[in-house]
């Protein structure tokens, strides 16, 4: 099979490019954990191909590690700084409301202006920022994944490949999961 045959195969597992980066660094991670467990769990692999799956793995570990490097940060702001902003902006909604039931001052309009555009200065000068340094590392890491299939494809299989990646569910935007209601999917087949 050729190099591109395991990525058209695999590509009922491959994650949407529009899935979040906590997203991709759960699927990277399940990647990686297989690729782990085939290094220390499969007797099929001979003495190089378990040298060539180890270097593999701590390849994929480097790039697990920057995105993670990314999903943090990026996580932390929307969690902590953004969610101010937006409480802010509902704040300045309601206000907006009463006034225009007779409850509150004329002010009202003026300080939800104020907060929308801060809203907007936020997402310009922090957000965008942010956003940009996780789709490049959710970018490597995919490019990295695409090389590696193609090395272990043409050292192993397209089924070997194949076996690397987990199911996902709701469009590949997610991995799916065993029913546990606090993961990204239930009624994963594994």
């Amino acid at each position: 099979m050729s190099a591109g045959s395991a990525a058209e195969g695999g590509a009922g597992r491959r994650l949407s490019r529009g899935a979040s980066g906590l997203r991709h660094l759960r699927w990277a991670r399940e990647v990686l954990a297989t690729l782990e467990a085939h290094v220390e769990h499969n007797p099929a692999l001979d003495g190089a191909d378990r040298e060539a799956l180890r270097g593999e793995a701590r390849a994929l570990a480097a790039a697990v590690q920057a995105l993670s490097g990314a999903v943090k940060p990026y996580r932390d702001f929307l969690e902590r700084t953004r969610v101010r902003y937006r409480g802010r902006v509902r704040v300045a909604e309601h206000l907006v409301r009463e006034a225009d039931a007779g409850h509150a001052d004329e002010g009202a309009r003026a300080r939800l202006a104020e907060a929308l555009t801060e809203l907007a200065g936020m997402e310009a000068t922090q957000r965008r920022p942010l956003k940009a340094a996780l789709s490049a590392e959710i970018d490597r890491l995919r490019e990295a994944l695409a090389r590696m299939d193609a090395r272990l494809e043409e050292r192993l299989s397209a089924a070997f490949v194949e076996s690397l990646y987990p199911p996902l569910a709701d469009g590949a935007s997610r991995v799916a999961d065993d029913g546990d209601p606090d993961d990204d999917a239930a009624a994963s087949p594994r």
